[in-house]
């Protein structure tokens, strides 16, 4: 099986440890998932250690995809009896995993080694305490301290954690994390604390959408994202996406009114059954006032504006909020020819982090619209280009030119027809593209693989793109699914991230 180098979580903007309880002998922190317990000495991730700016004894770890409860030594009595507590296996632990399907027995006993801890024994106890649609939730109280044991022993169970790329499907993650969570850790004859389960959880634990969503409806920097999924929140055929005080609502036809929260206005599209032949017509006003011609809207702090009544997109995909979220972060430095560029979501959270940008697609109006956003977010559009025309006509003429790109991003429709008046689509050709893109990266580069095409599922995709690619290629990321479009099976969207050699 084709296997990406990293598979760890990525830590979400503004999301913080908490500190649940402190005394002169512990600290205990809720750890968010995507970070480290203590650092690793590169400095490229963030760790509980140094967010705690104090001198703490570590005692135990967890995984950086795993969130939940951590304790921390703060004086020579409080790390005797954390390491007595270990040591005799009297320390009390539970965990909370989420899973696609159910072990058989529901309550039982995991024994066996694991992966990271050959011949030596592993026993997990372990209870299923709810199934639904959403997904499987496991308790789980490990008896041994291997490293990786619950998650190889749920994966041995034929049942891994949702979104677990090293021991379930690289490919096909389904959660941006490894969906694993220490609820509680108590000492013996002490204290006992507790960890709520993060938003991730909610739909798992029948929750509701609302409550996926609360990381996001929290973060003051984030003003856009979707409020309801479709039949992976429980509502098949209804989604309403935030945009500011404003909510653009997807239905299908024959589909009854799904929940909808207050705000200023709703614009609804009454989606057909058979759009094949055309004739879907744009969102209408349904309550409520307009929004702005152009209303500004954040993500983790990157301005975009959007449309809301004009068009069937509002010209900001949500579903690549976590990858935009990224450039915004790392981008500084690189060039990035983004195709199929649209509105320009990509370049403008490039260009937001210090990157120079060469966006390419098919409409001059949707190019129009990446200058503006620049500027809202303090760039100037001078050194960022836009060019009118056919992705599969420029690339060779940029190559022409001797040009290289550190980041290229492929995001084609589905299915188009370009200039030379021929039918393209993703079934057939993205191989075709994939290889074209190829030729543009810059050694040591990278190369994003995007498609939505549903008829594809990730593995079939990453095949797809992994023959068309020469051998210097490998793929480095799958980026899972953003939290606020959970997966009722394979991911509609797919994100490979492909290194070349240096």
């Amino acid at each position: 099986m084709m296997r990406p180098r990293i598979v760890d979580a990525v830590p979400i903007p503004g999301q913080l440890p908490v500190t649940l309880y402190r005394d002169d002998d512990y600290w205990v922190v809720n750890k968010p998932a995507g970070w480290l317990t203590h650092g690793d000495g590169r400095g490229l991730r963030p760790d509980v250690v140094s967010w705690l700016d104090a001198r703490v004894g570590v005692h135990h770890r967890l995984d950086v995809d795993t969130s939940g409860v951590l304790v921390f030594s703060r004086s020579s009595a409080g790390a005797k009896v954390l390491d007595e507590a270990w040591r005799t296996r009297q320390i009390e632990k539970r965990y909370l995993a989420v899973t696609d399907t159910a072990p058989t027995p529901k309550r039982g006993l995991f024994r066996g080694a694991v992966p990271a801890a050959p011949g030596k024994p592993a026993e997990t106890r372990y209870a299923v305490e709810r199934t639904s649609a959403a997904g499987c939730v496991i308790g789980l109280t490990p008896i041994t301290g291997r490293t990786h044991q619950i998650r190889a022993h749920l994966a041995a169970a034929g049942c891994p954690i949702r979104g677990d790329a090293r021991y379930g499907d690289p490919i096909d993650r389904r959660a941006p994390r490894a969906l694993l969570h220490c609820e509680t850790i108590g000492l013996p004859q002490g204290p006992r604390w507790t960890a709520p389960a993060p938003p991730d959880f909610a739909l798992a634990l029948g929750l509701g959408w609302a409550a996926s969503r609360a990381g996001l409806e929290a973060d003051p920097d984030t003003t856009c994202y979707r409020l309801c999924h479709g039949a992976a929140d429980g509502h098949t055929g209804w989604s309403v996406d935030r945009y500011a005080d404003w909510l653009w609502v997807q239905h299908d036809e024959g589909v009854s009114r799904g929940p909808l929260p207050d705000a200023e206005g709703v614009y609804m599209i009454d989606a057909l059954r058979d759009r094949s032949r055309g004739g879907q017509q744009p969102p209408r006003l349904d309550t409520g006032r307009p929004a702005p011609d152009e209303l500004v809207v954040m993500e983790h702090g990157t301005r975009y504006r959007v449309q809301l009544g004009r068009q069937l997109s509002t010209g900001l995909f949500l579903d690549q909020r976590p990858q935009r979220a990224w450039l915004a972060r790392n981008a500084h430095g690189l060039r990035v020819l983004n195709t199929f560029a649209h509105a320009g979501g990509f370049s403008i959270a490039a260009a937001s982090a210090g990157a120079q940008t060469v966006s390419v697609d098919l409409s001059k109006s949707w190019l129009a619209r990446i200058p503006g956003q620049l500027r809202e977010n303090g760039v100037d559009p001078t050194g960022h280009d836009t060019i009118y025309g056919d992705v599969f006509d420029w690339i060779p003429r940029l190559a022409k030119r001797g040009e290289r790109f550190d980041l290229v991003i492929l995001d084609p429709p589905s299915t188009s027809v370009g200039t030379r008046k021929k039918r393209w689509s993703v079934a057939r050709n993205y191989g075709e593209l994939a290889a074209l893109g190829a030729s543009m990266v810059s050694p040591g580069g990278a190369l994003w693989t995007v498609t939505n095409h549903r008829k594809s599922t990730p593995n079939h995709f990453a095949r797809q793109v992994s023959k068309a690619l020469s051998e210097d290629f490998s793929l480095e990321r799958v980026c899972p699914q953003a939290v606020d479009f959970p997966c009722a099976g394979s991911a509609p969207v797919k994100t490979l991230v492909w290194r070349k050699a240096p």
